[in-house]
């Protein structure tokens, strides 16, 4: 079959074109069109292919839901069906918004991968363009904020000085006259196309690309993370990082306003908030603590132990969270005491002892099937939670009757 004519290497700016129908391939219900030429980028490169439409000259428009390409043949599978015919004239229209991302994202990588090396050392070893962010493999076993925020900035500055991005075939040119920062891929007789950022970069790649690094607009790297070895940085770049860095100045917008500060100001302002939030915690947390003892002790006081029969406490809090009971419960497994604690608000029940001789989930488990309710637990820890009061009353009761029995 005939080579189709690639025209989004020579003209990655076209977004429209006219084309003939060679072949419509694979099922009727969703054809693969071949034609003449064509603007669509398959995937390729790291990069996800264009989508569009196809249009008939009578005007009926399908929509293009992937791109591949083999042996030099390009493959458009439709959505649905067609009324193509090989021979016909068509006309192709690529998602231009899509085409922009994505071009957009891989020329922010060469940029990143190349400043990396430079400054850090750090060579790419793979690369992931996704829908909402991309990320960077490297080499290294870890890099610091400082590290990455370096890179950040000379990136924004080769943005600023808007270098000229290239493109060199070879053949006809040499490719080991090319400083390529990754070795080039083994290709056979194939051409192998290098793509050049203005003598800061050259790396061989098959994707397409802004014309120059101003049209990347912004890019934005998020904290390094450590992945098998190496370490990830995802990024973005272009109207995705327009995006973002607007989002984060609404946000910031937002809670200087809560905070009755300037955005400025905000950073310096939560760090004295959350100071005093943790100094609050451990206030709250000494009175949980003065408040377990105390109702521990009248409590104990009130039931004094009986002779064959485990000391058990069952309380019900209409006025406690789920969260605050462990406090008050450890307080009386300290004090020798099984408890049985429930939330009626958050319908919990939280059952702890001193030990593990008192088999909580060997006990419990059966009752808290019958009362419909979910949890579980170990030996000496169980926490189960209900539909409704009724639920938890029935299962509160069944447990102290079996807890009390030694």
């Amino acid at each position: 079959m005939t080579i189709t004519e690639k025209l989004f290497y020579d003209k990655p700016e076209l977004y429209s074109c006219e084309a003939d129908v060679l072949a419509i391939e694979g099922d009727p219900e969703s054809p693969t069109l071949v034609l003449d030429r064509t603007i669509f980028y398959p995937e390729g490169g790291g990069q996800a292919c264009d989508l569009g439409t196809i249009e008939a000259a009578g005007g009926q428009a399908v929509a293009v839901t992937a791109v591949n390409e083999k042996g030099g043949v390009v493959r458009h599978l439709l959505a649905g069906i067609c009324s193509f015919r090989p021979g016909d004239r068509v006309r192709l229209v690529v998602d231009r918004e899509r085409r922009t991302d994505y071009s957009q994202q891989h020329t922010a990588e060469h940029l990143i991968g190349a400043t990396a090396l430079r400054l850090l050392g750090a060579h790419v070893v793979s690369v992931h363009f996704g829908p909402e962010r991309s990320y960077i493999d490297f080499d290294a076993l870890s890099l610091s904020d400082e590290e990455i925020a370096a890179v950040e900035n000379e990136v924004e500055v080769a943005i600023a000085q808007d270098y000229a991005v290239r493109y060199h075939v070879c053949p006809p040119e040499d490719i080991s006259s090319f400083p390529l920062r990754r070795k080039a891929p083994e290709v056979g007789d194939e051409a192998l196309r290098v793509v050049e950022i203005d003598g800061i970069d050259y790396s061989a790649c098959c994707g397409l690309h802004q014309a120059s690094t101003g049209k990347l607009r912004a890019v934005r790297l998020f904290p390094p993370e450590k992945y098998k070895g190496m370490t990830r940085v995802y990024f973005a770049a272009g109207s995705r990082a327009a995006a973002d860095y607007l989002s984060l100045s609404r946000i910031a917008r937002d809670a200087a306003r809560e905070f009755g500060t300037s955005e400025t100001q905000l950073a310096e302002v939560v760090a004295r908030e959350v100071s005093r939030l943790k100094e609050l915690e451990f206030q709250v947390g000494a009175l949980e603590r003065e408040r377990a003892a105390a109702e521990v002790a009248a409590a104990l006081a009130a039931q004094p132990p009986a002779e064959g029969v485990a000391r058990v406490v069952a309380k019900r809090y209409s006025d406690r969270a789920a969260a605050s009971l462990m406090t008050t419960a450890k307080a009386f497994a300290e004090a020798g005491a099984i408890t049985l604690l429930a939330s009626l608000p958050d319908l919990t029940v939280q059952a702890l002892a001193p030990s593990s001789d008192a088999r909580l989930g060997e006990k419990l488990k059966a009752l808290l099937a019958e009362a419909g309710g979910k949890g579980g637990g170990g030996s000496a820890n169980f926490r189960a939670v209900f539909k409704d009061e009724e639920a938890l009353e029935l299962f509160m009761k069944g447990a102290e009757a079996t807890l009390k029995q030694r």
